[in-house]
């Protein structure tokens, strides 16, 4: 039965932790402001990739292009990813950040609030 109980809390521990050290805060809306940053930045290296997959065929020189491209439109790209998601989340609530991160996180439907 110790056992049972020492993994139990060892899980609960686990779980607990995670969230933190992912966002380093216990804000809803911070954790969401993050959250959409990072996979706007996801989306952005994807789109990337297919660009540099698509020019291959017209030899280096393009790909060094599209390379160079990138480095220079990558910051730019990714401060107005995070500066479109903290407007985004700035006219939000908490119960509001709570049940957007939950559908981002899960991909369904958010859970039903009391707000």
């Amino acid at each position: 039965m110790k056992f049972v109980l020492k993994a139990f809390a060892v899980v609960l521990v686990i779980v607990v932790s995670v969230p933190l050290l992912m966002y380093r805060t216990v804000s809803p809306c911070s954790m969401l402001k993050k959250e959409l940053a990072q996979r706007a930045e996801q989306q952005m290296e994807a789109v990337a990739e297919e660009v540099r997959e698509s020019v291959e065929e017209y030899g280096e020189e393009a790909r060094q292009v599209v390379d160079d491209l990138s480095e220079v439109a990558e910051p730019v790209a990714e401060g107005l990813a995070a500066g479109i998601a903290a407007a985004r989340v700035q006219r939000m609530s908490t119960g509001e950040c709570v049940s957007e991160l939950w559908r981002i996180k899960t991909g369904g439907e958010a859970p039903e609030s009391d707000d």
